[in-house]
């Protein structure tokens, strides 16, 4: 795919891509978008990690270091350290970006990218297999054999596309035929659950030429599945080899059209990996369309949606290279803020559009550069930059990222690392303030304005307040005392069991009850809260959303996160609370402004009358 014609180099330097699959890794700098300006394929064999491999590379191209890479891994990719499956290689993300010195680096599911590549395929690198058009806007599947059997989907939201990242290649296989249930029971016999991808994948091939030869009497060959297919496409054909091939297309035509309607993929569903392309003669005749559509009442339907191979070079790395342009460009509440600099750009001088084109190009990266970095990259002057702030209503650079980072914060991924002793300590520090940092990134967004706006009101016009904490949360409900304390509210902080269970006698109708807990499920204060709400006091819990606190309450302030029970260390649950309860109390205060400044006057005057007192 050739790069756009106003596609520009990007202002910070080329991109590292790499697609890692089970032999080779391709390599690839990106200078401009789709504009691979360097590619390579190295063998994983000759490297003993994939640090290594990519440090080979990039003295290979005689380049000292990227701000930003992506890598495209065959792994399910569910935090920090990755282990690959086809690889004896383990690292940490975090480890290797630091060790590269990037500002950026994205570890992704291979199918994942594959999916957000598709919005940049040109026509003649997908070979339709039946159906009609897609549906605009519709959801897009992706299914496809190699190694294993990826999985995704392109699902459109707003003004952007969304992949998603899924295991559905370990989804349960149904027979569909008496061949498959031979196969399937062979593969059974072997493995115990038999998954799509036991099935149609290069294994799952020789799996089943396998089965095939030994129903024929004869002692199977040894053959990897490069060779099955050739046996398959020989101008005279191997039968079992040939009966092999055409059950694996089948089989995948099954499986794609499951997963058409699983996802409702009315925009189609593409067919990748390495396998199909090789065979796409064969392909398009085999039964694979006939067993897309076959099922049942719902065959019209999926007769209309249409299934397409994928034929495009590189696809990994394209699909790796939108996905980190998806990650470092959107913008997810700073739109207006990005609009209004691309509309601007006229009226700029030639070098604040230079400034303007690196923001533009990676707005996140922003947020941790220096004036002088930012001016550097861009060629200009540290001057420049506070006058590209300033031309935008800025009074500068600090100013600008406070107003940038309100709408990128939202892009930080909730995700809780664990802290080993084994780590280096610049390791540690960074995960224990990486973790705090992403779950009150995740508490503000799971928090509903209504709910908290109730909670407010109910706090407000209470009675008296009591407030429940124990353990690690008890030190919360001292604080929540202290701070609605100082609003002039009656409030009273109880942290023992006991004090608790008497004192939810007492509550009434007109009372609020604030309990604080990390787990929701301690029996002594759910028993107390239950016997509060009997008597019509309001009850605002902060403790997890799905726990039996949670049930109980009026009014849930949700306090998800997985703490570490067993460490000896403060829980970030503790924190999120705190922040919660400041974030009540800020409230408040807003709304009692008068009644405070009231109070404050009042205390001066007395202060001022016993001091004169004195005086005589």
């Amino acid at each position: 795919m050739s790069p756009h014609p106003a596609a520009l180099p990007y202002p910070d330097g080329p991109r590292l891509l790499a697609d890692v699959g089970a032999s080779n890794i391709r390599f690839a700098l990106e200078t401009a978008p789709t504009c691979f300006g360097s590619t390579a394929v190295l063998s994983c064999a000759d490297h003993d990690s994939l640090e290594s491999a990519i440090r080979a590379f990039l003295q290979s191209q005689n380049l000292a270091g990227v701000r930003h890479a992506a890598l495209s891994l065959p792994n399910p990719i569910s935090g920090d350290q990755i282990k690959l499956t086809n690889h004896p290689w383990e690292f940490s993300v975090e480890a290797m970006r630091r060790a590269f010195g990037l500002q950026t680096l994205l570890a992704i599911n291979d199918y994942t990218a594959l999916a957000m590549g598709l919005t940049r395929l040109d026509p003649h690198e997908r070979i339709q297999i039946g159906g009609g058009d897609p549906l605009p806007g519709a959801v897009v599947g992706v299914i496809g054999p190699g190694t294993g059997l990826g999985v995704s989907a392109l699902v459109p939201f707003q003004d952007r596309n969304v992949s998603l990242t899924t295991e559905g290649g370990h989804a349960s296989y149904p027979a569909q035929d008496d061949d498959e249930a031979l196969v399937i029971a062979h593969a059974r016999a072997r493995y115990g659950h038999v998954s799509g991808e036991r099935l149609i994948s290069a294994s799952g091939l020789e799996l089943t030429y396998e089965a095939l030869a030994l129903r024929s009497g004869h002692q199977p060959a040894n053959r990897r599945a490069p060779e099955i297919s050739a046996a398959a496409l020989a101008d005279v054909p191997d039968p079992v080899a040939h009966q092999a091939l055409s059950m694996f297309c089948a089989m995948l035509g099954t499986a794609a059209g499951n997963l058409a309607l699983t996802l409702g993929a009315q925009g189609g569903v593409y067919i990748g990996g390495g396998i199909v392309p090789q065979i796409a003669g064969f392909f398009a005749q085999s039964a694979f369309r006939a067993r897309f559509e076959a099922k049942g009442r719902f065959q019209p339907w999926l007769a209309r949606v249409p299934t397409w191979i994928v034929a495009a070079p590189r696809a990994g790395l394209r699909g790796a290279s939108a996905m980190l342009d998806d990650h470092l460009t959107a913008d997810h509440g700073a739109g207006p803020l990005l609009v209004d600099i691309r509309a601007s750009m006229d009226k700029l001088s030639a070098s604040e559009r230079i400034v303007a084109q690196d923001l533009l190009s990676a707005p996140r990266a922003w947020m941790s550069d220096s004036i002088a970095r930012i001016a550097e990259r861009c060629g200009v002057s540290t001057p420049t930059v506070m006058r590209f702030c300033r031309s935008l209503g800025f009074k500068g650079l600090v100013d600008f990222k406070l107003r940038l980072g309100s709408g990128l914060s939202g892009t930080t991924k909730v995700a809780h690392r664990e802290v080993s002793a084994d780590d280096p300590t610049a390791e540690r520090i960074g995960k224990i303030f990486d973790n705090s940092i992403s779950a009150l990134i995740g508490l503000r967004d799971r928090l509903h304005p209504d709910v908290f706006e109730r909670a407010v009101t109910a706090l407000a016009n209470a009675r008296r307040i009591e407030v429940y904490g124990t353990g690690s949360a008890a030190l919360a409900a001292e604080d929540a005392q202290h701070k609605l304390g100082r609003l002039g509210l009656a409030a009273l902080a109880r942290t023992d069991a006991q004090q608790q269970n008497l004192t939810s006698i007492y509550l009434g109708a007109e009372d609020v009850l604030l309990v604080l807990s990390n787990s929701g499920e301690l029996d002594s204060i759910n028993e107390a809260v239950a016997r509060a709400r009997h008597a019509g006091t309001a009850v605002i819990a902060v403790c997890p959303q799905r726990s039996e606190l949670a049930r109980l309450a009026d009014t849930v302030l949700p306090v998800d996160h997985p703490d570490d029970v067993q460490a000896l260390v403060p829980m970030v649950s503790r924190l999120m609370q705190t922040v919660m309860i400041d974030a009540l109390v800020s409230d408040l205060a807003l709304q009692r402004r008068p009644l405070i400044h009231r109070a404050l006057a009042h205390q001066d005057d007395q202060r001022f009358d016993a001091l004169s007192s004195h005086s005589r």
